[in-house]
């Protein structure tokens, strides 16, 4: 357990590198041409269950922050464990299709109960795909041009780990069915594919051609929809909180939530800052980027005019069901706050003081907690989770 004073949290913080972003980039490098050096990893859980998975199939030097990643002959027999990166099973799990061997990918922990079942009969219909409990193996073969359609409103991993099967082949077309959730994430692996010689197009249906090669060095961007909790921690103790590091567009819309709720926010080459306090309430639909509701919750329970959060459905499938558990963390606040269809209704400020809050297993809603923590004082169960994706969180909430 970890507990927090209530206080000001103020200063200059390093944005944490990326998640998503290192993920895609070490993907891409272990199929593309040449040799590819990547700059900037953060070797949380998630990133070290991606390098895991490309291990069989490239040769990966690491020295501090950076790779140097190319492509070899990929092993025929492999197997690895990606432990509880939902990104990586699913990626992993599709581009093993694509190539010849035999491949067994392991999985563990909370992943047990989440989505692939779509993505593995879509899957069979071009190989030979086995699900086991906490185990899904491959038979990998080459392929011809995909041509596949598959469900859009449950992850946008499926469409993800698709596109870079279309890459590892001869392209193919994808075609998302239902509404298209968490589509940035879609748009994010489109923009690595081309920064990789791939040719993308995303409208009605997804075209992917053309072989990858390496650009040669790439820097993984910032995640502020992780350092953000140091931002709402901050403005809302009355502190002036400054993250270091490049903006991913993933992060741009809140950016734009917090404008709106009234925070002086500036950003800059390489930096954002914040100051003030969260005054408005707002109406935002994050569906497009679920990833952002934690943050964008806990400043909004700062906030007494109600605010509104939409699209919130698939946050059910994450770490924790997400939806239920961001609404755990407020009530702990004593914060008004309800939820229905695709939507959470929020409404502040804080009631409560020297709270204990649970991480529920989950990064995100732990780092919520911690900040959470530190605005009204406060102890949390278990920070351990926090390392699936930013392990040095926790030292900035400590430090004095």
């Amino acid at each position: 357990m970890l507990c927090l004073k209530a206080g000001r949290l103020e200063g200059r913080f390093q944005s944490p590198p990326s998640k998503p972003m290192s993920q895609r980039y070490l993907l891409a490098a272990a199929l593309a041409e040449g040799e590819t050096e990547i700059t900037r990893i953060e070797w949380s859980d998630d990133v070290v269950a991606t390098a895991r998975a490309v291990q069989p199939i490239s040769s990966i030097l690491i020295k501090g922050d950076r790779a140097v990643v190319s492509r070899r002959e990929p092993d025929f027999y492999r197997a690895f464990n990606v432990g509880e990166s939902g990104f990586t099973l699913r990626t992993a799990v599709s581009v093993y299709a694509g190539i010849p061997g035999l491949t067994a990918v392991y999985f563990g922990g909370t992943l047990r109960g989440r989505p692939i079942d779509e993505l593995i009969e879509v899957l069979r219909k071009l190989t030979e795909v086995v699900k086991l409990p906490g185990a899904v193996i491959i038979k990998g073969k080459e392929l011809g041009r995909l041509e596949v359609e598959i469900r859009a409103d449950i992850s946008s991993q499926y469409i993800s780990g698709l596109m870079f099967l279309a890459a590892v082949g001869s392209g193919g077309v994808i075609k998302p069915l239902g509404e298209r959730k968490s589509w940035s994430f879609v748009e994010a692996t489109a923009e690595v594919l081309r920064a990789f010689r791939a040719e993308v197009k995303l409208g009605e249906y997804i075209e992917v051609g053309g072989r990858m090669k390496s650009p040669g060095k790439l820097a993984v961007p910032g995640d502020f929809s992780l350092s953000a909790f140091l931002v709402v921690a901050g403005v809302a103790t009355g502190g002036e909180v400054e993250i270091r590091g490049p903006l991913s567009k993933l992060d741009e819309p809140l950016v734009n939530a917090f404008k709106a709720m009234g925070v002086d926010i500036t950003t800059g080459e390489g930096w954002v800052r914040a100051k003030g306090g969260f005054y408005r309430g707002i109406d935002v639909n994050l569906s497009d980027n679920p990833d952002l509701v934690m943050p964008t919750a806990l400043a909004a329970g700062m906030v007494e005019e109600e605010s509104t959060i939409r699209g919130v459905e698939t946050l059910r499938y994450k770490e924790s069901n997400r939806i239920a558990t961001v609404i755990d963390v407020l009530e702990r606040l004593g914060v008004q706050v309800r939820h229905e269809k695709d939507a959470i209704y929020i409404k502040g400020p804080p009631k409560r003081r020297d709270v204990a809050f649970s991480s529920h297993g989950d990064h995100r809603i732990g780092l919520m907690a911690l900040a959470a923590s530190k605005i009204v004082g406060g102890c949390v169960d278990d920070i351990s989770p926090v390392a699936k994706s930013w392990p040095a969180a926790v030292l900035y909430f400590i430090s004095e």
